[in-house]
């Protein structure tokens, strides 16, 4: 999914008060207050891989275990009417305590006051997470949304073709002209040498312009008044990608039409050499590895002429403004934001971990797995993707953006006219 009053605490004893003081500091996650006795949290997830839930579900146990007196209550909410209920809950004043998000939610739910500022409770994370993570979660300098775990947009290498074809796999660094390069030399003539799901691409298309320094958004975002500002920059990938598929014939036009998960099995089959899609795919491809001895890897990230970035959209944990117990509920959410428990959460979703400490724990994990050390690595190249915190973006993206580029990768229309379509739209939203 593209998607995802306070307290008043009695004094204490001065003695209570600096022991309190004194697990602060040592940063213990669980400082619960000891009025807490009989809180139950609500914990909304839209979460429903089976090993993703059980490794929530076993979270959450042990920290009931651990805090009797604050027990959690998880709840799972249909992740194709998510947001919607989400809203629907906070207009009633029903939101839960604790609630799963993706950071794209983050400005609309902040800007309306329904997001409780986490900006202290979690400023032991901030030094543990890449800089565009945090920023990409925030509003007005101000941390609404926790990063839990993202992806990248990755390209995966069947090792055999590569080594049959005598092509050198790219270790470290690639950019968009080695990745084209490669596409063409495993392209024959019974098969093309890259597979691309792009029947939904302007998530993609946008994350990755920051390869090339595009933003497509400019100005104000932390107010919504940001303008839409389309360059060379910003139709550097749609248009490289275009030439891929046309111009190059590199790029199987049967895959196209196709969502992220469709082109997976053609895959392992040994259709194309290489797959572009969401670094979750590894998760598929551990299972053809183990069950079918499917050789893979994964690529390193395409550079531009800026940068191998990508912008980020990371599964958030925030805290209702509507909830009684907030630091109980902050609390909770840097329990979960613990190394292990982190690690647990991502790799059973297949996704990144956000923090360094959580990635190293995967890394270790994962070790035997050249694939999952490059995904991991890429953590470091997450940065913030602009148009995240324009508000009116997703309606322009799901309306306006998503159609365009549908027909502009189809072939059925033009450059210009994909330019106009796109600015004329942003213009009629506004």
């Amino acid at each position: 999914m593209n998607p995802r009053s306070t307290t008043k605490f009695r004094k204490r004893a001065s003695i209570l008060s600096v022991f309190a003081l004194l697990v602060s500091l040592l940063g213990a996650t669980l400082a619960v207050p000891a009025k807490a006795a009989g809180i139950e949290l609500t914990y909304w997830s839209f979460h429903y891989l089976k090993a993703t839930t059980e490794a929530t579900e076993k979270i959450v146990a042990n920290w009931n275990k651990e805090n009797p007196n604050v027990k959690v209550k998880i709840v799972y909410v249909d992740v194709n009417n998510y947001l919607d209920k989400l809203t629907t809950s906070f207009a009633g004043g029903t939101a839960p305590d604790i609630f799963t998000s993706e950071a794209a939610s983050i400005v609309s739910y902040s800007k309306g006051g329904y997001l409780a500022d986490l900006t202290r409770e979690m400023s032991r994370l901030k030094s543990t997470m890449p800089a565009g993570l945090w920023k990409v979660s925030s509003f007005g300098g101000r941390l609404y949304g926790v990063p839990l775990m993202t992806q990248t947009y990755t390209a995966f290498a069947n090792v055999d073709k590569f080594k049959k074809a005598g092509v050198e796999i790219p270790k470290n660094t690639m950019t968009w002209d080695e990745l084209r390069t490669l596409a063409k030399k495993l392209t024959t003539t019974n098969e093309y040498g890259l597979a691309w799901a792009l029947r939904q691409p302007a998530a993609l298309f946008m994350i990755m312009s920051t390869n090339f320094g595009g933003t497509y958004f400019r100005g104000l975002t932390s107010s919504g008044g940001a303008s839409l500002s389309i360059t060379n920059r910003e139709l550097e990938v749609p248009t490289r990608i275009h030439q891929m598929i046309y111009e190059d014939k590199s790029i199987d036009p049967a895959s196209i039409v196709l969502g992220g998960g469709a082109n997976i099995a053609p895959f392992i089959a040994g259709k194309t050499a290489i797959m572009f899609g969401a670094s979750y795919v590894a998760s598929d491809l551990d299972i053809a590895a183990k069950e079918k001895g499917f050789n893979w890897t994964a690529l390193p990230l395409p550079a531009g002429s800026v940068s191998n970035q990508q912008g980020a959209n990371p599964q958030t944990l925030s805290v209702s403004s509507q909830s009684k117990y907030k630091k109980e509920s902050a609390a909770f959410i840097r329990y979960m934001m613990r190394d292990d428990n982190l690690t647990s959460m991502a790799l059973a979703e297949a996704l990144i971990p956000s923090t360094t400490g959580a990635a190293k724990t995967a890394l270790d994990l994962k070790k035997s797995s050249p694939g999952w050390t490059q995904i991991l690595n890429d953590a470091g190249a997450l940065t913030v993707a602009p148009f995240v915190q324009v508000p009116a973006y997703q309606k322009w993206k799901d309306t306006v953006a998503q159609p365009t580029w549908q027909q502009w990768v189809q072939g059925r229309i033009t450059r210009a006219e994909m330019v106009k379509r796109l600015n004329d739209g942003w213009k009629s939203i506004r």
